[in-house]
């Protein structure tokens, strides 16, 4: 009889310690795979930033890079020199 109840103890103790960690350790899983999505993101954020000072350090430093996107984004044309534009194929 003493063996029957102290496997129920043991039993119920278990049950007690599922329930009291199973929430702990759910959310410490969510959390790592929130980390790692952060982290994924922070390192494509980290290449993004390395391109726009790439493209900052010409457009500060480089006259042929300015020339080429003052005439392709903003369409600046030298003196003498007239702008045609043309539609593309799929009609932009």
């Amino acid at each position: 009889m003493e063996k029957k109840r102290l496997g129920w103890k043991i039993g119920i103790a278990a049950a007690v310690l599922f329930v009291i960690f199973l929430p702990g350790i759910s959310r410490y899983t969510q959390l790592k795979a929130r980390q790692a999505r952060l982290d994924s993101g922070i390192g494509k954020l980290r290449v993004g930033e390395v391109d726009l000072r790439k493209e900052q350090d010409k457009l500060q430093n480089d006259p042929t890079y300015i020339e080429k996107v003052a005439r392709d984004k903003l369409q600046v044309a030298n003196k003498g020199e007239t702008i045609v534009r043309t539609k593309k194929k799929d009609g932009k």
